[in-house]
């Protein structure tokens, strides 16, 4: 048990079919990899999903890692109330994250004790949408932020996370949700960089050629020209798989409205490479 796979999916609301209705098919590869991404997910038997969202509850200088019990939302904000979860807290995995960070000295903010149940935003719904309907017994669930730190934090952030998954008695799938870059084309709608389209280049090839961690070597300018919300988590990501033999499978990549949109798979492997 433990760390059973890995994920990173992007969080468009229109590729929901319920949301995106007729224009589903201008981000067609985005669904299909996304329902291939649900279909790892029940193969792998998850049975607990550790999420990061880069929309969760964030803090400027410290990852955030919740706690709560229970965390329920829908999409209702985006005319689709009946695409919803309701999952269980996996309160222990958390707590154990945290010791985990701590040890590290990775500064870290607690959020969710005390609350009977914490809602859950678009960056984690718009993947759990296809990975629920999937999965048989709901998983249960803890979910994640970055920061605005440096990469090496998020580097020590993801192996706190890999350590306490890898002791915990439970499958778990780490999901890192994210888009690239926001300023592909004219119309995108944070405005256009040049320089936007680069950067989704430079993550797409890290990604082809499984070494995420040459993604902390991207300069600080161009990730903030390019105007996205994937990058640190890949760097958690890339933390968390530090050490480990795994294998990636780029499952689809396109930007049909200015946004950068990732589906990966991250396979793990053990010592004879199987």
């Amino acid at each position: 048990m433990g760390l059973v796979g890995c994920l990173f999916m992007p969080h468009p609301p229109i590729v929901v079919p319920a949301v995106g209705g007729e224009r589903v098919h201008e981000v067609q590869a985005t669904l299909e990899a996304m329902r291939a991404a649900g279909r790892e997910a029940a193969d792998l038997c998850t049975e607990v999903i550790v999420l990061l969202s880069p929309h969760a509850p964030l803090d400027a200088d410290r990852v955030t890692v919740c706690t709560a019990p229970r965390y329920v939302g829908s999409l209702a904000m985006f005319g689709a109330p009946q695409v919803r979860a309701d999952l269980r807290g996996e309160v222990a995995l958390a707590r154990a994250i945290i010791h985990e960070a701590a040890e590290r000295h990775v500064p870290l903010l607690e959020y969710g004790e005390g609350s009977e149940r914490v809602a859950l935003d678009h960056g984690a719904l718009v993947p759990l949408a296809f990975l629920l309907e999937q999965l048989g017994p709901p998983p249960a669930l803890v979910e994640l932020n970055f920061s605005f730190r440096s990469p090496q934090v998020h580097l020590s952030f993801g192996a706190a996370v890999g350590a306490a998954i890898d002791s915990y008695p439970a499958r778990v799938l780490y999901v890192a949700s994210g888009d690239l870059s926001h300023r592909l084309t004219p119309d995108a709608p944070a405005g256009y960089a040049p320089r936007g389209a680069d950067f989704d280049r430079q993550v797409v090839e890290a990604l082809r050629e499984g070494d995420l961690e040459s993604l902390s070597l991207i300069p600080p300018g161009l990730t903030e020209e390019a105007g996205e919300c994937g990058y640190r988590s890949l760097l958690v990501l890339a933390g968390l798989l530090r050490g480990r033999s795994s294998g990636t499978r780029l499952l689809s990549y396109e930007g049909p409205f200015g946004v950068g949109y990732m589906v990966c798979v991250i396979d793990l492997r053990n010592k004879d490479g199987d």
